[in-house]
């Protein structure tokens, strides 16, 4: 499998790629004429909103992104079991990664205290039609921190492993 992969994944891949786009223009434009007329005056009434033209790439995107992740996991799972002493670094980046989440969550205090956060919560609840709880303010901002921490750090690196560079 490995060798068939590596001899012809890239090629199978794009001609993947190539046959869903062939297939989602051909659904998109094989709409009928007042459906395509309602988009293209970018008309915001529901009419617009309930075509079902899009629904094969949502689809397939969501299939495609899902195996992607499936994917990813079992062939990083078979490669820490095929070499688990290679696979310390990999782990300790996501140990750090999982600390840093957690020192996040942990700090945050899931109160929207910023009047322009409240108003937009507020229109989000409003027009979804859903509620946003403390616990998913908690994680949304868990999850910019760790993001902003993740790239502070990543420029740290850069930096240094620059300067370290110059030194060689």
């Amino acid at each position: 499998m490995y060798t068939f992969l590596n001899k012809y994944g890239q090629a199978l891949a794009f001609g993947i790629g190539v046959l869903i786009t062939v297939i989602f223009l051909a659904a998109i434009f094989s709409a009928d004429g007042t459906t395509r007329e309602l988009l293209l005056a970018n008309d915001k009434s529901p009419e617009a909103y309930e075509t079902g033209i899009f629904d094969f790439g949502i689809t397939i995107s969501i299939i495609l992104i899902g195996l992607a992740f499936l994917v990813a996991i079992v062939f990083g799972v078979i490669q820490m079991a095929s070499n688990p002493k290679g696979s310390l670094k990999g782990i300790a980046g996501l140990v750090v990664l999982v600390i840093i989440g957690f020192i996040a969550y942990s700090v945050a205090s899931g109160e929207a205290n910023d009047p322009e956060i409240q108003n937009a919560i507020t229109k989000f609840e409003t027009s979804q039609e859903a509620s946003i709880t403390p616990g998913n303010l908690k994680f949304i901002s868990a999850s910019i921190v760790t993001a902003l921490v993740m790239l502070a750090l990543s420029a740290l690196t850069l930096v240094v492993f620059g300067i370290r560079g110059i030194f060689k």
